[in-house]
């Protein structure tokens, strides 16, 4: 079983900076088009600074479009179930895997003895 807890101690401290982080998830962590998702642009920033009168300085505003384009480029990195993810080890990355595997027999199993599906 994998420990949400242990899980949350590799990812490193952010507390001093959690109000830009705040701001971030204010404005729209990333943008999601028709072309996929994308990091904020200087005017969403711009248009979101001034309509909430916010005061931001260069590196504030910085460091949200530069955290906006990781978030975005790492939801098209790990979005693909065969990417390893960033935060856990090979072995939950195992038990995950062996999980999900009984998880999809049980319903092959179910599906091949005549289960009714609840589509009607």
């Amino acid at each position: 079983m994998i420990d949400s807890n242990e899980i949350a101690g590799r990812f490193p401290d952010v507390e001093p900076f959690g109000y830009i982080i705040e701001i971030l998830s204010r404005i729209g962590v990333a943008l999601n088009s028709g072309n996929g998702v994308h990091g904020l642009t200087w005017q969403e920033i711009d248009a979101f600074v001034a309509r909430t009168r916010l005061h931001l300085t260069g590196w504030e505003a910085e460091t949200i479009k530069r955290l906006s384009a990781l978030y975005a480029s790492s939801v098209l990195k790990y979005d693909n179930q065969d990417a390893k993810s960033p935060y856990r080890t090979e072995e939950e990355q195992k038990d995950i895997a062996k999980g999900m595997k009984s998880v999809l027999r049980g319903i092959v199993i179910k599906d091949k003895h005549g289960s009714s599906n609840d589509t009607d």
